[in-house]
């Protein structure tokens, strides 16, 4: 009886974090997919030979780059928690169930993924326990992984037509949550103005987990540095933080207003302004391309708009 009562405990809170979990649209696994990109590919010649091979799917070569490479992209795409060190085949037929009208995923080969990625064992969790527990569950069900999880061109577009209240490709996150906030109004861009309405705070909470600065977990600290890093003002890592930790409030509006108040101000525009620009177009860096400075950012928006606005 004590063994029947544990198992059906155990189920319980399997069903509990299954369904806690949501399925992921394809912005938030093609932000996954060139994060890990950006984070992982080496520099120099060899990077555009990575990027064409994990481009086609194919987890080589066999090295601690594409290791930690898949690593990255298994914990974003929550199919494995670092923290208990396992895989999360819970999450698949959730990820299945919500777009399976559109990403034409056979569900017997869903079922299939799902058991082999249970019987999976990720080891210690490094890079190369994780690749080697995986690689040959991928190998075999990457067909069906790649619908899943919008790795497709075609199914990825069908999907962003049938949802469009996601961010859709080519759009920034700032026009899209002002779009979202304003409920479509045609309003002016008043972004670094603290009117503190309700409408301001809808739209720059949107922007904040937009530009994964925050999430259900509250602020990711790290994400705003990193953006200060982009802009070459790495030197102010201390006083960012400092900003962040001293700030009265825990919504998406209060850290804002932090760093709008801030000593700070102007590096920190230079950097959200940055930040908008590569929402709109997550494969920016990934070209080689570098923050040149305020006007370039606003020229490169104007044109970016223009295209948007056109199509």
């Amino acid at each position: 009886m004590i063994k029947v009562t544990v198992l059906s405990v155990f189920a319980v809170v399997l069903v509990q974090a299954a369904a806690s979990w949501k399925a992921m649209d394809p912005e938030q696994t093609l932000y996954v997919y060139k994060r890990c990109y950006e984070d992982h590919l080496p520099a120099g010649d060899k990077k555009l030979i990575y990027l064409k091979t994990w481009n086609a799917w194919k987890l080589e070569p066999n090295d601690a780059i594409t290791q930690c490479y898949v690593k990255c992209v298994l914990t974003g795409l929550q199919l494995y928690d670092d923290r208990e060190k396992k895989f999360k085949p819970e999450t698949i037929p959730i990820q299945h169930d919500a777009f399976k009208t559109l990403n034409e995923a056979n569900a017997r080969d869903v079922e299939q993924f799902s058991k082999a990625l249970a019987k999976a064992n990720a080891g210690t969790g490094s890079c190369i326990d994780l690749y080697n527990a995986y690689v040959p569950v991928h190998n075999k069900h990457v067909n069906v992984t790649r619908k899943l999880y919008h790795g497709t061109v075609v199914g990825a577009a069908r999907i962003y037509a049938a949802m469009p209240e996601i961010k859709q490709k080519g759009e920034s996150y700032f026009a899209f949550c002002k779009k979202r906030a304003w409920n479509g109004k045609n309003k002016p861009d008043e972004r670094y103005k603290l009117t503190g309405s309700a409408e301001l705070r809808k739209e720059i909470d949107c922007i904040f987990r937009g530009l994964r600065y925050m999430d259900d977990g509250g602020l990711k600290v790290d994400e705003v540095v990193r953006d200060f890093n982009l802009i070459n003002r790495s030197d102010l890592e201390p006083e960012v933080r400092s900003i962040l930790a001293s700030c009265q409030g825990t919504e998406a509006y209060d850290y804002y207003s932090c760093l709008v108040n801030s000593a700070i101000k102007e590096d920190f525009k230079k950097a959200f302004d940055f930040h908008e620009l590569r929402s709109a177009d997550y494969a920016y860096l990934l070209r080689g391309k570098v923050y040149e400075g305020p006007e370039k950012v606003k020229l490169e928006m104007q044109k970016i708009n223009t295209t948007v606005h056109s199509d």
